[in-house]
């Protein structure tokens, strides 16, 4: 080689982005988020106009309201009542014409409190409503 004969480097070619594995993680997360994602059914109270006719209406449809404030505490439609009485008090909302309670849970109530409620609603043969608590 002489010294006068230079040597050039050949330009560095740029490949092409492969759009082939773009759209694989596309898929993928389109993929996971329709796997992930829920598709749950709220159960709603059912609401009516003004007016006599739909207050003796709602009066039927209207549940009772059970708080359960922990500790063993309880009140069902306001008034106290303890985890013995509330069999008997159950029964008395379902000779009423009574079909549904809502339950709310208050702060310091645990899990096993609320579902023990549950299942004390279930046992009468009334239908039970999860209003939530703080």
């Amino acid at each position: 080689m002489d010294a006068g004969t230079r040597i050039d480097k050949r330009p560095a070619r740029r490949r092409p982005i492969e759009l082939t594995s773009l759209i694989d993680v596309i898929f993928l997360l389109l993929l996971f988020f329709m796997l992930a994602s829920t598709f749950s059914h709220y159960q709603a109270l059912p609401l009516s106009g003004g007016g006599e006719t739909a207050n003796a209406a709602t009066a039927a449809v209207r549940p009772a309201l059970l708080r359960v404030h922990g500790e063993g505490r309880m009140d069902l439609n306001a008034q106290p009542v303890s985890a013995d009485d509330l069999t008997a008090r159950l029964e008395k909302l379902k000779q009423n014409e009574i079909e549904r309670v809502a339950i709310s849970s208050g702060g310091k109530a645990n899990v096993r409190d609320v579902v023990s409620a549950m299942d004390a609603v279930e046992k009468i043969g009334l239908s039970s409503i999860l209003v939530g608590g703080k």
